[in-house]
Parts: C-alpha cells; sequence; structure tokens
C-alpha cells in the first residue's frame, strides 16, 4: 500500500468482509432471539424469526444491489416479490429433471406416505372407540390420513418407476 493512500471498504479483503459481515449478523441475531425470550415468547419462534429476518434482508440487500446493476446496463429489474423467491429467475416447468431428483423426491414422497398410513392405522387400532364421543369423525380422521398415505405412495412409485426411463420423443 502506498502512503498517503486512504484505505477504503472496496481495498477490504473479501474474507475478513464476509467474516465481519457474518459476526454481525450474528450479533444481530442473538440479540433478536435474547430480546424476544426475555419478552416470553418461545426460544424456537425467536430463532425462527430471527432466521426470517434474515433471508429477507439479505434477499433485500440482493435486490438492490440487483436492479443497480441491471440499471447500469440499462435494464429494467424484476420485481420486488419475484426476485426475492425466484433470485435466479422464474422457474422452466417445462425442463425434465435429473433422474436423481425423481428418485429424491420418491423416496421423501414413500417415506411421508408410511408416516401418513402408519399413523393413520396406529390410530384406528389403538383408539378405543366406546370412550370416544364422536367416533364416525374419529374413523373419517384415520381414513384421511391413510388416504393421504396412499397418495405419498402413488405419487413416489410413480416418479421411481416413471421418472428413471428415458423420455421418448412423440411429436
Amino acid at each position: 500500500m502506498q502512503r498517503g493512500k486512504t484505505r477504503t471498504l472496496g481495498d477490504m479483503n473479501k474474507r475478513l468482509a464476509l467474516a465481519s459481515y457474518l459476526a454481525l449478523w450474528a450479533a444481530v441475531a442473538g440479540g433478536i432471539i435474547y430480546g424476544m425470550v426475555r419478552a416470553g415468547y418461545s426460544a424456537w419462534v425467536a430463532v425462527a424469526s430471527a432466521f426470517l429476518l434474515f433471508v429477507f434482508l439479505n434477499g433485500s440487500l440482493a435486490y438492490r444491489t440487483r436492479v443497480r446493476q441491471l440499471r447500469l446496463e440499462r435494464k429494467e429489474g424484476p420485481s420486488y416479490l419475484q426476485y426475492l423467491f425466484f433470485p435466479q429467475g422464474s422457474p422452466k416447468y417445462k425442463e425434465p429433471a435429473p433422474r436423481s431428483t425423481h428418485l429424491l423426491v420418491g423416496i421423501a414422497a414413500a417415506l411421508t406416505g408410511v408416516f401418513f398410513m402408519f399413523c393413520g392405522i396406529a390410530l384406528s387400532f389403538d383408539a378405543e372407540w366406546s370412550r370416544i364421543p364422536n367416533p364416525m369423525l374419529a374413523a373419517s380422521i384415520c381414513m384421511v390420513l391413510v388416504g393421504l398415505g396412499g397418495l405419498f405412495l402413488y405419487l413416489a412409485w410413480r416418479l421411481v418407476a416413471f421418472g428413471t426411463r428415458p423420455r421418448t420423443n412423440v411429436a
């Protein structure tokens, strides 16, 4: 560094800038969590609120930076909410997903379906039907859980069975 030259934030090391930014966020999040817990809210509500604030403010800062960059290029920026929820642009629904994605989502859907079916069947077998004031409502809740589990299992089967086959062009 030359003598007489003043240092600016632009001259700062990128890692140091990132570390100080994250340290500032950790301090702010810690303050928010501490304040909310002291006010009587649950710790989980405080942590979730701090996380949502982190996501919202970082998205807002990124949006402002992107809009400034696009204005310098004489282009129009996206709307705020569109950028906040889809920073890389709108999802392209017509593009086929990779096979590994089909497999992972299929496994997640199968586990969810098994869980719902287990809950519905376990509730129906464990219930003391003579003590339930409205057994038709309880039975319908059990049937809805089993039905949702079946739908998730069907979705998993479709994703795994048909998502791994090569697609043929039918025109």
